[in-house]
């Protein structure tokens, strides 16, 4: 087994471990408790979940998806998370072989895993995850893979301002501009709905969303993410107006479409596309 193989098994590993700490925050940021103490366990008991029942996947298949003491249901989202985890963190370094882009799309990967089954659970997309999310893809831009920000905007804009010799220029231009846009665009959205409809359309969770998604991603992706997430939201809204399981009344969790279109965009958005500049 190769030293890379090697590497690629553990860190998919971590990723599931990772995953369980991930079903720890989609439980508690909601009800706005911490995710570090007390330590895992059973909520509908209280148990403290033992360290050999907490191994992902392997535990929730052998307690049979059930609690050690009560026996209730444990639900089926927990494997799920740690696998979901598990693969992106595999797909990252699969993709960008352990350079600085594997570790910056783990993370990011992590975030919108939790925003997903958060807004699908509460519909609400928590500022403590958003916000920092927007600050932490700003800052881990100049680590981000550069062909994200190699869009014609951001490589015009780097000339204008005169910033070609400045390392990192270009990334925290692109990551400027792709949170200034995936937010901006949807808080005109909202605006325009409110004033038309005269209630809300879109949360400003999705607006604060985009944001995040655009630091990380850029501008052509969130482009793209926006236009996918929104097709994707279509495509599950009407047939449930279809079968008259919802209504134009009905509110949809936006963020779980934008979460699965970011991660499609992430992975095959520049190839979708096929609309980049070399680096000259």
């Amino acid at each position: 087994m190769s030293i890379y193989t090697l590497l690629l098994v553990f860190y998919t590993l971590f990723g599931l471990i990772i995953g369980s700490f991930l079903n720890v925050c989609i439980y508690r940021i909601p009800l706005r408790k911490s995710v570090i103490s007390p330590g895992s366990r059973c909520t509908q008991c209280g148990n403290p979940v033992k360290p050999y029942d907490n191994i992902p996947i392997i535990s929730w298949l052998v307690l049979r998806g059930k609690c050690r003491f009560c026996k209730t249901p444990i639900s089926m989202q927990y494997p799920l998370v740690e696998l979901l985890t598990g693969l992106a963190f595999f797909a990252s370094a699969r993709v960008w072989a352990f350079n600085t882009p594997t570790f910056v799309n783990s993370l990011f990967l992590a975030v919108i895993i939790v925003l997903i089954f958060t807004d699908y659970h509460h519909m609400i997309l928590p500022n403590v995850l958003t916000i920092p999310g927007t600050v932490a893809g700003l800052i881990l831009c100049p680590f981000q893979a550069l062909p994200l920000y190699l869009g014609i905007l951001e490589v015009n804009a780097v000339s204008l301002l005169g910033l070609h010799d400045l390392p990192f220029a270009l990334p925290l231009i692109g990551s400027v501009i792709g949170a200034l846009f995936g937010g901006g665009f949807l808080y005109v959205v909202a605006f325009f709905y409110r004033m038309l409809r005269h209630r809300e359309g879109l949360g400003m969770g999705d607006v604060k969303m985009m944001m995040m998604i655009g630091a990380f991603l850029g501008f052509r992706l969130v482009l793209l993410t926006i236009i996918a997430g929104s097709l994707l939201t279509l495509i599950v809204a009407v047939p449930m107006q279809l079968v008259g399981k919802a209504d134009l009344q009905t509110k949809l969790a936006f963020g779980v479409s934008l979460g699965i279109a970011a991660a499609a965009s992430l992975f095959w958005g520049l190839s979708v596309l096929n609309w980049y500049l070399p680096v000259q």
